[in-house]
């Protein structure tokens, strides 16, 4: 008898080389995460932001759990997800840490305001998320972190800021 080819398939671990330049094709919208609290301010941009349901309402993002910002997202228990518009593609360079500023320079950038949890928000941002850290789980190199929204600050539409093949887009 023939031998079953999908028993037969040994899996080659993928080089992360190659999926890090497969996930570059993969357009994404972009966003500032911010927290504040005990452990001070922190802030990351990232494009790994996505709605997990819609009662209760909750958001998730993925972190590098070995980032300074994923330790003050812990201690604090808020977060908030600033989804950018064109305009602030610059703000998204200081944060992704390209221009050598530290966490808390960041913030000196532009101006922030807080709603329910403290977390910062940013006033140009097409939509802020504020969220409460319900749960945060460990995959790999990342934390994936859940928030309850405890608030939302939606501004007039806008030029969405996007990011796909290494550099910045506008939808």
């Amino acid at each position: 008898m023939g031998e079953n080819n999908s028993d037969a398939v040994i899996r080659e671990a993928l080089d992360p080389a190659r999926f890090r330049e497969a996930m570059s094709r993969v357009g994404a919208a972009v966003h500032i995460v911010t927290t504040d609290g005990p452990a001070g301010l922190g802030g990351i941009t990232a494009s790994a932001v996505t709605s997990v349901t819609v009662e209760p309402p909750m958001m998730l993002f993925c972190i590098n759990k070995g980032s300074r910002c994923a330790a003050k997202v812990l201690q604090n228990g808020v977060f908030c997800i600033n989804t950018l518009g064109r305009a602030d593609q610059r703000l998204s360079d200081v944060f992704a840490g390209r221009t050598g500023h530290e966490q808390e320079e960041r913030f000196a950038e532009t101006e922030w305001r807080v709603l329910a949890t403290g977390a910062p928000v940013l006033p140009s941002a097409l939509v802020a998320f504020d969220c409460r850290l319900v749960e945060s789980k460990e995959f790999g190199t990342h934390l994936v972190m859940i928030g309850e929204v405890e608030a939302v600050e939606i501004a007039p539409r806008a030029d969405a800021l996007m990011y796909a093949h290494r550099e910045y887009w506008r939808l």
